[in-house]
């Protein structure tokens, strides 16, 4: 090979090279950049399904619950008990049975995580209520919890996955 041709070819080569770390560069930034965006995107439509949520127990209606439930729900309680979404579709459906009405109901989160199609919540959730105990009589009942929940973009939108985590606060 001709030495002026090595020369080209090298100094193309090194072209090359650069071009492609400066287009790595700019597509991380890039990324960085959507990344915050798409964050921000995610928790405004989270926060929208979280409303969708609390307007299914306010309307004491777990079926409507139950539809932002991904069909592989499941929660696992601190001690490594698993409930399926079978089952979680029973205990809420008994939980809303208890009820005369909520006061009120609110879902914050507090940190948010993006892994994929999975979004990573942490979520403090605060209800008053409105509620029959084992006494038959009618009682305020305030609970707090602090839990991480993992939803699933799906084509129907993002569906809860999994509840985990879970911090019991004060029940009084």
């Amino acid at each position: 090979m001709r030495e002026g041709t090595c020369r080209y070819l090298c100094a193309l080569l090194a072209a090359l090279i650069v071009a492609t770390a400066s287009a790595a560069c700019a597509q991380r930034a890039s990324n960085g950049a959507s990344t915050t965006d798409s964050l921000e995107v995610v928790r405004r439509e989270l926060a929208a399904r979280y409303a969708e949520n609390e307007a299914g127990f306010f309307a004491r209606d777990p079926d409507r619950v139950m539809r932002l439930r991904h069909p592989a729900f499941h929660t696992i309680t601190s001690d490594g008990n698993v409930s399926t979404r079978e089952q979680m579709y029973q205990r809420t459906r008994e939980f809303i049975g208890r009820i005369e009405r909520f006061d009120s109901l609110s879902e914050t989160i507090t940190a948010l995580t993006l892994a994929g199609d999975t979004a990573h919540a942490i979520v403090d959730q605060r209800t008053v209520r409105q509620q029959r105990l084992n006494d038959g009589g009618l009682h305020e009942v305030r609970t707090a919890v602090v839990q991480r929940e993992s939803w699933i973009r799906t084509p129907q939108g993002w569906l809860l996955w999994r509840v985990d985590q879970i911090q019991a606060g004060e029940t009084l």
